[in-house]
This record gives structure tokens, sequence and C-alpha cells, in this order.
């Protein structure tokens, strides 16, 4: 193999293993006093756990009463390591949709992208307020 054909072979092995490190390391339980969106599915408040499937960006929402889904996720990256595990939510008036997952001690978290409602909120310049929950492993 030429050194020339190296190089790109090494950066696409890099930025796969970047990638994995970006999962969430345990699963997550929070109690979620509020009514809220992930991906496309309303779900009422209540107990739910958040873990990452064997499928990178996959994440399975659990709820108490409520079927599991799988969501596809983004890594998201921050400037330190969360001090607390957390969802993260951007609320709309009384609408709430969930946006992140942070586990404590670690940098890197996952990212849900904005569903079709959220952008058009958006569109209408509508601004979230950004909403934690805590959560625990």
């Amino acid at each position: 193999m030429t050194k020339r054909n190296f190089l790109p072979l090494l950066a696409m092995f890099l930025l796969a293993a970047g990638s994995l490190y970006a999962q969430i390391s345990s699963p997550v339980r929070s109690n979620i006093p509020f009514d809220f969106t992930a991906g496309s599915v309303d779900l009422p408040a209540g107990e739910y756990t958040v873990e990452t499937t064997g499928t990178l960006g996959n994440l399975l929402i659990r709820g108490q009463g409520t079927p599991g889904m799988f969501l596809g996720s983004d890594a998201a990256q921050a400037n330190r390591a969360a001090a607390s595990s957390k969802l993260v939510f951007h609320r709309y008036g009384d609408r709430y949709f969930l946006s992140q997952i942070w586990v404590q001690g670690e940098e890197r978290g996952r990212e849900l992208p904005m569903t079709k409602v959220e952008k058009e909120l958006r569109a209408s310049n509508a601004r979230p307020t950004l909403v934690a929950v805590l959560a625990y492993k």
C-alpha cells in the first residue's frame, strides 16, 4: 500500500473511532414532569430510560406503559465533561421537544434532529427555551 493510499484510509479510521466514543456509556433514567415529543412521537410525562443500541447513532427510549421506540441521533460535543446526567429539551410555549442526552463525566453526548413541527416553529421566529431534566445512571 502506498503512502498516498494510506492517509485517506487512516482518516476514515480515525473518524469512525471517534464515533464509537460518542455513544452513551450506560442507560440513563429520568422522571420527565411534562408531555414531550421525541422524534415524531408525542409521549406522556413519566419515567423514561434512554440508551444506545448496537447501531451507531440509534437510541432506544422506553417509558413505563409505553412501547420502546428507536430514534436516530447525532454525536454532540461539549467543551468539558457534563457535571450531571441530563436530558435537554427545547420548549416552545407548552410544547417540549427532546433535544440532547448527556451523561455525567462525558464530553460527548447525543443530539436528536429537529422534527418537522419544531422546524415550523423556528421558521415562525419562535425561539426555544432550554429545559434540562436531571437523569441518573
